[in-house]
């Protein structure tokens, strides 16, 4: 029975190598992390419900029947939201969802949620804020990439 020759052991020793070294390197920029994350969306931080009525001087500008506050985390490009659901009420039409930037309200994204990390206002027509309570609100949207994010809102105002 015959071994392997030296150039064939040679050029299986240098293919491992370089795998290897692949490896360490995506390991050290974070290559991974951030293909493996691609397209996660997760709220950060506290989130704040208003009403209409409720609503602070500077939404004063936007249309809708309840406003979400938050900071969202998207790690991945742009993506849609689909659908939400609000203490009980289900907004299934994304023309009823208005994203805004916080600290830039007169740009509309529609139901866009855009990549990075940004303090956003979203405004949610066709909810009956009179049935939202005071206590913690519970929030789901729904993502057109699948991914569904779940938000617990204090009612402000």
């Amino acid at each position: 029975m015959r071994g392997l020759s030296g150039a064939v052991t040679a050029l299986i020793l240098v293919v491992a190598s370089v795998v290897i070294a692949l490896i360490v390197v995506g390991f050290a920029f974070n290559l991974f992390g951030s293909f493996g994350s691609a397209g996660a969306v997760s709220p950060v931080g506290p989130a704040y419900l208003y009403t209409s009525t409720s609503k602070p001087s500077g939404m004063s500008s936007i249309n809708g029947d309840v406003f979400l506050n938050v900071t969202i985390n998207n790690r991945g490009p742009n993506v849609n939201i689909t659908s939400a659901q609000i203490s009980g009420q289900i907004v299934n039409n994304p023309k009823n969802i208005h994203v805004y930037l916080a600290n830039n309200i007169s740009k509309d994204y529609g139901s866009v949620i855009p990549a990075g990390q940004n303090q956003l206002v979203i405004a949610f027509s066709g909810v009956n804020a009179s049935t939202i309570g005071s206590g913690p609100v519970g929030i789901q949207l729904v993502l057109a990439n699948g991914q569904t994010i779940y938000i617990t809102a204090s009612v402000a105002g």
